[in-house]
């Protein structure tokens, strides 16, 4: 999951004539988290995930922090 957002970039596209730039291309972002989100809380009910707790819960932390920049 982790190797998924290496190559994900925004661009920058400059709002009209102004100096100010504006974020877009961040809708692959939003439905990647959302995926990821489902998967790894999945993992947190798995019964095999023992040797991967720690890993997952850290995941699902940093996971949900973004989510909630985003509302």
């Amino acid at each position: 999951m982790k190797g998924e957002w290496v190559g994900l970039n925004f661009m920058l596209p400059k709002f009209k004539a102004t100096p100010t730039f504006t974020i877009a291309g961040f809708d692959d972002a939003i439905n990647l988290l959302d995926e990821h989100i489902v998967a790894t809380q999945a993992m947190q009910f798995s019964v095999f995930k023992k040797p991967f707790e720690e890993e997952i819960e850290a995941w699902d932390k940093q996971l949900l922090m973004c989510s909630d920049t985003l509302e």
